[in-house]
């Protein structure tokens, strides 16, 4: 017999084991975007969640609200942080001769990596590089997410003018995807049906076609990643 950590959701038996949070996040990440067999796609829920900007008047950034999925460890599972409004970020000064690097970061602390005594609260900020002629991208927090980057100009008084952000954290999303049936499906023998057998919700995309008719040109099929 072969045992691992429990799924969702298994209440605490006689000897007080049942599901865990990193069960939990287990559970999570294979409803999200795979890297990896059960293993969660970091990144941004969506285009407009967790994006950084700059500031016109001042050495600050904002990022803006929405989902983000995180990933500390292979084994460890997803988490799924919900920010619902922005949050505005303090940087350094410019230096007065050379520019630098700022990368933007989120991170979510956790005992059992970071030790007993971590902060848990979600954390972003900002950490800056060294002054150069030609500067360095600095180091990232242990276990520190990246969600953009900003070289900022000698001599600048804000974070918003200069070259723009790089390094912009990519999409992550649902263990879900969209197939198209290529052109010359043939009604009701078509791999409509199979993906219907399976369970797989279906939708047609086209115009006209019956409601039980199957694997026409165009029809669109919903399936795992």
């Amino acid at each position: 017999m072969v045992t691992v950590t429990a799924g969702l959701a298994i209440d605490l038996n006689d000897d007080g084991d049942g599901t865990t949070s990193i069960g939990f996040r287990r559970a999570l990440a294979v409803l999200l975007k795979q890297s990896a067999p059960g293993v969660a796609t970091p990144g941004r829920m969506g285009a407009d969640h967790f994006v950084v900007a700059g500031a016109p008047a001042s050495m600050e950034y904002s990022v803006s609200g929405g989902g983000l999925v995180l990933v500390r460890t292979a084994s460890g599972g997803a988490y799924l942080v919900g920010m619902p409004s922005s949050v505005t970020v303090p940087t350094d000064p410019a230096d007065g001769v050379n520019p630098r690097i700022d990368r933007i970061y989120a991170k979510q602390p956790d005992p059992p990596i970071d030790g007993a005594a971590v902060d848990t609260e979600f954390i972003i900020d900002v950490v800056s590089g060294d002054p150069a002629a030609s500067p360095l991208p600095p180091a990232l927090p242990a276990g520190a997410f990246e969600l953009a980057r900003k070289e900022i100009a000698a001599g600048a008084t804000n974070t918003q003018a200069g070259k723009p952000f790089t390094n912009i954290a990519p999409l992550s999303g649902l263990n879900v995807g969209v197939v198209t049936v290529a052109q010359g499906g043939t009604g009701s023998t078509s791999p409509g049906d199979a993906r219907i057998a399976l369970g797989i919700p279906t939708t047609h995309s086209g115009s006209g076609a019956p409601a039980n008719t199957l694997g026409r040109d165009g029809d669109v099929y919903f399936q795992p990643l």
